[in-house]
């Protein structure tokens, strides 16, 4: 990574196409419905019309806006402060980030984070699970153990019995 600029370039190309962090804008949605209850977007048929495609294409990022809004956006409640804390305990808002890069100095991956108050996501994960989710990509042991650390953690403060806990896994 730190040698080669082409692959860099290559890197955050495929990362940025897996992982996003920001939604599109101007485009219009209703607050008042509930990805949650509604069937996904059909996806085009294998034989679809490059207008039928099109069509898709567009109708799937109003779904990306529509499910990203309502799913994705961090609104600061009373939860973010429990337990005494004076800043957002889900660290929000991120930094922001306006593009992706590699610090040669520590080593690491930034990615770009362009709007502070949205979740790393996959669009395609998003549209058809219907569900918030905090996409990753991890790099290193050290991310590896933070990341199984957090899911431990997470899962062991529900009502979960063992063989539930187990499937998980």
């Amino acid at each position: 990574m730190a040698e080669s600029a082409d692959f860099q370039d290559k890197f955050f190309s495929f990362y940025e196409d897996i992982i996003k962090h920001e939604l599109p804008e101007d485009i219009a949605f209703d607050e008042k419905r509930d990805p949650r209850t509604e069937r996904p977007l059909a996806p085009p048929s294998p034989d679809a019309t490059s207008e039928e495609i099109e069509v898709f294409l567009h109708r799937f990022e109003e779904e990306v806006k529509y499910c990203g809004e309502l799913m994705q956006r961090h609104f600061h409640r009373k939860v973010c402060f429990k337990y005494g804390h004076t800043s957002c305990r889900f660290n929000f808002p991120h930094e922001y980030v306006p593009r992706s890069y590699y610090d040669k100095e520590t080593q690491s991956v930034i990615t770009l984070c362009r709007d502070v108050l949205v979740n790393y996501f996959n669009d395609y994960v998003m549209v058809y699970c219907r569900h918030n989710h905090d996409m990753k990509c991890i790099l290193s042991g050290k991310s590896c153990k933070a990341a199984m650390y957090y899911i431990t953690d997470y899962i062991t403060k529900m009502n979960l019995k063992m063989y539930e806990i187990l499937s998980l896994m």
